[in-house]
């Protein structure tokens, strides 16, 4: 394996003009030139399968394109088995003759990948047939429920596939089906069923192996190592990796939060409560706080600050009285003023407190909430009482 330098590419950039005569967008161009400087590179030995590319960077400086232009070109590459991704190593020449019905079957589906067969779906539910236009990027995201960047990615692919065509003209860009009529799209999303279902296997395969590393290797309540660290050691992408963490925090297995928080391993909830004396770094008292406790030393300091300010309103104030200011309320809380913020804004949305700009503005209580609620967290946390 080599990197190849972009000083080192044996033939001239794209020619854009005569590209455009066909009416052919520049990643278009690019990815013709892209196929043709592999090819012609494999046939004279000039690099190998498994060398690294120049970076887009690179590439764009060559071709005198912007870098999200030739991303899209080597996207496309990638997608016709030309290139291969690998995390913090970079984009390599692949072997697209090499791929064996089980490397496909372990590839998993990606948003794009589900926006095409959603808009195969489409049309068929439509009944479009050849010649007809469909409707607009942004439309299709609202009806395939996915954004617009998606949705323009899985006409490019649908594009490629030569199942639609695209019209540029100097005001707008029309996109028509071309070549599948109705029967013909029904058997392909028959096909791509079945790989959707084969593409998955590859984060179900992670999940299992990361689920089984985590219990060998881990305590309840310990952070577990960051998704990129799991996406180094078992050599897949962090895209992958999320959508098994994804299935893990579902089943409870790990707790993933934000930020300096991470994510941690917490089980089942029933083996909870047989492992309640493990350590907690927001308890003062681990060993006594039960199921309650350890699901409370997961929270956000804003999700632990609401229950301190529900006490410090049972405590002080009544329904209709208005609240000390944020900045205040951090005082005698020793919060920050912005964790106070995210705790109040959750307050306002459960109808608790209402919030008022302006001059005489300020926070109001609307409704008192209920004792149980408030004295909960804090008798385990006795050091946390307002005087």
């Amino acid at each position: 394996m080599k990197k190849i330098e972009i000083t080192e590419i044996h033939i001239p950039p794209a020619d854009f003009k005569s590209g455009m005569v066909n009416n052919l967008p520049k990643d278009r161009i690019l990815l013709n030139w892209l196929i043709f400087w592999v090819e012609d590179g494999l046939n004279k030995n000039l690099f190998n399968f498994g060398d690294i590319i120049p970076s887009k960077k690179d590439f764009a400086k060559y071709h005198n394109v912007s870098t999200g232009t030739m991303q899209n070109a080597v996207r496309y590459a990638e997608d016709l088995g030309y290139f291969k991704s690998r995390q913090c190593v970079g984009t390599m020449i692949a072997d697209k003759n090499a791929q064996n019905e089980a490397e496909l079957s372990e590839k998993s589906v990606s948003k794009k990948d589900s926006a095409v067969f959603k808009i195969k779906k489409y049309i068929i539910e439509q009944k479009l047939k050849k010649g007809d236009i469909l409707p607009s990027a942004r439309i299709i995201a609202n009806e395939i429920d996915t954004s617009q960047n998606t949705a323009r990615l899985a006409l490019d692919v649908l594009i490629r596939e030569e199942i639609l065509i695209q019209n540029v003209t100097t005001l707008n860009k029309t996109t028509k089906i071309l070549n599948l009529d109705y029967k013909d799209i029904q058997i392909k999303k028959a096909d791509d069923d079945t790989k959707e279902t084969k593409k998955d296997t590859l984060s179900k395969k992670l999940y299992t192996k990361i689920k089984n590393y985590i219990s060998k290797n881990y305590k309840i309540n310990d952070r577990i190592m960051a998704n990129t660290e799991f996406a180094k050691m078992f050599n897949v992408s962090v895209r992958t990796v999320n959508d098994a963490m994804k299935r893990l925090n579902k089943e409870k297995v790990v707790l993933s939060l934000r930020g300096r928080y991470g994510t941690r391993y917490i089980k089942e909830p029933e083996k909870i409560k047989k492992e309640a004396g493990e350590k907690s770094r927001f308890m003062s008292n681990p060993k006594s706080g039960g199921i309650s406790a350890i699901k409370n030393s997961y929270s956000y300091d804003w999700q632990r600050v609401l229950d301190q300010i529900k006490k410090y309103m049972i405590t002080h104030h009544e329904a209709g009285d208005k609240l000390p200011s944020m900045k205040t309320l951090a005082s005698i809380l020793n919060v920050s003023t912005n964790t106070i913020r995210r705790a109040v804004n959750e307050l306002v949305g459960q109808g608790m407190l209402y919030c008022e700009r302006g001059k005489h503005g300020g926070i109001y209580i609307v409704e008192m909430p209920a004792k149980e609620d408030a004295f909960t967290w804090l008798a385990l946390n006795p050091k946390f009482l307002v005087q």
